[in-house]
């Protein structure tokens, strides 16, 4: 019921504010007819039990494109029919919708974004890369609204305010959340030739249904002057304010900071910062020796804050014509709801918290994050490879541990004028420990290969061969499952 509210609101606003924008809306109905084969329907409940799957997902998308208003809705609702056991019926639904307008130029704006997708309730109970298993997923959904302004006063300085109010929904095994955040900035504006300056505040309260609520609030004041071509002064100085309220804020530290430096410019592609002061040191590199590469390096030692101490950031970029190759290390401090956030304007940084491919469950706890992840992609006129890796490793309040890792590779040639074939190999370890400190996780592998056909200007067959493999289940066991399908879908 709340899906169809939240969908209602989206709809309503963009059909009322077409002629208003005079934007134009583009409605395109979309359906998908599938049957697949799998020996494996259900690994817990019923495991070794064969099973043909009908699935009939009908689709809808509506865009508005203006000048002043830009929107993008997609809504589908998967349908799963079980030939041999009715009980197995299930019905999704998916929705991502994301709303931008101008409400008075130059000055009022206002965002609107609407999702709803499913997750796993518990990776020991198998079945992670696929719908079918009714009893171990959950939707989660979330509406946001972000009305926000931005003013210019003339050259001298450029001012932003936000407010966003997000309710989001997790299902039984983490709290329903209302988050709301206010944000503030004023800074220089092109007048200022050698100085650049700014001031912001923000201020983010999530508030939630069966456990503790948090808060941050944060100040900072950041200018730079440039004395000489290769070299500036810099100084920087804020405040932090977390909640210590709950009992999993032990760890966090409430205060003041300072700090002032120097920026080092030896040569055009390359910039050094240093600040040093009072309960804030920081050392961050920024090398751009072409347009299409990047390295970033960030080392900062704060005492304040929600993750006190030395933290590390970095981050590598590498494009050119065929090659697209992306590295990052990153540590904070999250929580489920903040990662299954829409978050415009987040204090935290977004991260994958019990997806499909982590295996590892959700908990209520906030927790300190490190991940490292690499992304690589080749492109060649009739093929694309991607390969993806990434190991994580989160710490909560608990002194209890997660940690995962693993990887996707995937080939996608289009060797004929209509036809795609692709390959993709997935694997994934993980490790946790429950309620009562027993180590649990497990390994899952999967390799598939699908072709896909365009058989008109609207229409697309595809094939799929799948074998899956995945230990640490329930009581010890395992599941493999070989899987066939093809299917059909139009998009009218």
């Amino acid at each position: 019921m709340q899906l169809c509210i939240r969908l209602l609101v989206v709809v309503l606003l963009i059909l009322i504010s077409v002629p208003v924008f005079a934007a134009q809306l583009l409605l395109k109905p979309s359906l998908g007819l599938k049957e697949t084969y799998t020996n494996n329907v259900s690994p817990i409940d019923d495991p070794g039990t064969a099973d043909f799957i009908t699935e009939v997902t009908p689709g809808l998308s509506l865009q508005a494109d203006g000048s002043r208003l830009n929107a993008n809705i997609g809504l589908t609702l998967q349908n799963f029919f079980s030939a041999k056991d009715s009980d197995r019926n299930v019905q999704f639904h998916d929705l991502a919708a994301d709303t931008s307008a101008e409400l008075i130029k130059d000055f009022a704006f206002l965002n609107l974004k609407a999702s709803n997708s499913q997750r796993v309730i518990s990776p020991s109970r198998g079945g992670r890369l696929n719908n079918f298993n009714k009893a171990n997923r959950s939707d989660i959904s979330s509406l946001l609204v972000n009305p926000h302004l931005k003013k210019r006063f003339g050259g001298k300085a450029e001012g932003s305010a936000s407010y966003s109010y997000e309710e989001l929904s997790s299902g039984n095994e983490v709290s329903d959340a209302r988050i709301k955040g206010v944000k503030a900035e004023l800074k220089s504006g092109p007048s200022f030739q050698r100085m650049v300056w700014s001031v912001d505040y923000s201020k983010k309260t999530t508030k939630r249904s069966t456990a503790n609520n948090f808060s941050r609030a944060s100040a900072i004041a950041k200018a730079s002057y440039q004395v000489y071509e290769k070299l500036g002064v810099l100084f920087r100085a804020g405040d932090e304010r977390n909640d210590r309220a709950s009992t999993q804020s032990q760890g966090y530290r409430n205060g003041s900071y300072y700090a002032a430096g120097i920026r080092i410019i030896p040569h055009s592609t390359l910039e050094i910062d240093l600040l040093l002061g009072k309960r804030l040191d920081v050392l961050s590199l920024s090398w751009t020796p072409t347009s299409r590469s990047a390295l970033n390096i960030l080392s900062q030692k704060q005492k304040v804050g929600r993750n006190p101490g030395r933290v590390w950031r970095g981050s590598l970029q590498l494009v050119n014509r065929r090659v697209v190759w992306n590295a990052s290390y990153v540590v904070d401090n999250t929580s489920a709801q903040d990662s299954a956030s829409l978050g415009v304007g987040s204090q935290d940084s977004q991260s994958p918290s019990g997806n499909l491919a982590t295996g590892i469950p959700l908990s209520n706890e906030r927790f300190l994050r490190k991940r490292k992840q690499m992304d690589f992609g080749y492109k060649t006129a009739k093929s694309i490879i991607k390969i993806e890796l990434y190991e994580e490793h989160r710490i909560f309040r608990s002194s209890n541990h997660q940690d995962f890792l693993g990887g996707e590779v995937s080939w996608r040639w289009r060797f004929a004028t209509r036809t795609t074939m692709e390959l993709r190999f997935q694997g994934s370890k993980s490790q946790y420990f429950d309620t009562d400190n027993v180590r649990l996780g497990g390994r899952l592998r999967n390799a598939e290969i699908n072709f896909f056909r365009k058989m008109g200007r609207a229409v697309e067959g595809s094939i799929m061969a799948r074998r899956t493999f995945q230990d640490g289940l329930v009581g010890g066991n395992s599941y493999n499952e070989t899987r066939l399908s093809a299917g059909v879908a139009w998009r009218f």
